[in-house]
């Protein structure tokens, strides 16, 4: 559907552009897609889509752009609206629909980040999941004359990308954080925290960067129970310790495994092997008196579980 609705928060109306105004070069039908609102400068604002479904087609990348600035007039009654389609020499971001988009910074030095989503390309389930991330750098000059952005594929190891329908907010010109989403599987919850990034300039390109290795950096940001964190992993585990976990006879093995390995990197959570769900661990824990519900990994003996009288000792502590 080519549908383009405005709201004029003056008297907080909302008005068909349809029927106002000369739409011309219509991108085609399209769903779950991005649109973010670019202040180029104080005069001229732009909405840049990117991606989607299209009808007909499939997931694709294309890039358009709607300029908004030079034909909005009080009541959105009069101008034209023009869509161009932005082609960017050079690399691309693959076809894909259900991912996030957000704009860093303002004016000429602006960025669009774009995270995750999904591609028919890649099947169903988990493995159609794209976990990339890529920021493209944005001049305004380039609309209208010779495409001149450029898209800059963002290098990441991980699972912390790897997922679609989630979403994604910037914190101020550096950070930007994500959460939730469907992974091909299941609809993800996190854990007590949310993913995050740290962009930073590096010979005037940006780079995207694990916050789980800027929690100092990104902890006068955010608050201390949303700070960005990599779960542990059955992965991270060494060979030798996974394989001797695997061969083990003791009740919860594995995940006693997992979380020694937490704890010797600091680290706050895990993922449970068996249910996949995030676990707090005893680095967590000790942060905060005990809270009563009987978490697995309690280093005050779950004293303030309701009728648990025990007392903390040795023999409580899961290391």
């Amino acid at each position: 559907m080519h549908d383009l609705w405005l709201l004029d928060m003056t008297d907080w109306q909302w008005q068909n552009i349809n029927e106002s105004k000369c739409v011309i070069s219509w991108p085609k039908a399209r769903t779950d897609h991005t649109a973010v609102l670019w202040d180029c400068s104080d005069e001229q604002e732009m909405m840049l889509v990117f991606g989607g479904n299209v009808e007909g087609v499939g997931p694709c990348s294309e890039l358009w752009v709607l300029e908004l600035s030079a034909t909005m007039t009080a009541g959105g009654k009069e101008g034209t609206l023009a869509w161009q389609q932005i082609k960017v020499a050079g690399p691309s971001p693959p076809a894909r629909t259900s991912h996030t988009a957000a704009i860093v910074g303002a004016g000429k030095t602006s960025k669009m980040v774009i995270v995750g989503g999904t591609s028919s390309e890649r099947g169903t389930g988990p493995g159609s999941m794209l976990c990339d991330a890529w920021i493209l750098h944005l001049t305004a000059s380039d609309i209208g004359g010779p495409p001149q952005t450029i898209w800059v594929k963002l290098d990441w190891s991980g699972n912390g990308l790897s997922r679609c329908r989630h979403s994604m907010a910037v914190v101020d010109d550096t950070h930007i954080i994500w959460w939730g989403g469907y992974d091909g599987d299941v609809a993800l919850d996190d854990g007590i925290g949310v993913w995050g990034g740290v962009l930073r300039n590096d010979d005037e390109l940006l780079v995207l960067e694990d916050a789980s290795e800027q929690r100092e950096e990104i902890s006068s940001v955010l608050q201390d129970r949303w700070e960005a964190e990599v779960p542990i992993r059955v992965e991270d585990l060494q060979p030798e310790v996974l394989a001797k976990a695997k061969c083990s006879r003791l009740p919860g093995a594995l995940y006693k495994a997992i979380h020694r390995h937490a704890v010797a990197h600091n680290r706050d959570t895990y993922i449970d092997p068996a249910s996949g769900y995030s676990v707090f661990s005893s680095v967590y824990l000790k942060r905060r008196p005990c809270c009563g519900n009987g978490c697995r990994h309690c280093p005050f003996g779950h004293s303030n579980v309701p009728g648990n009288q025990k007392q903390m000792g040795e023999k409580d502590l899961e290391w």
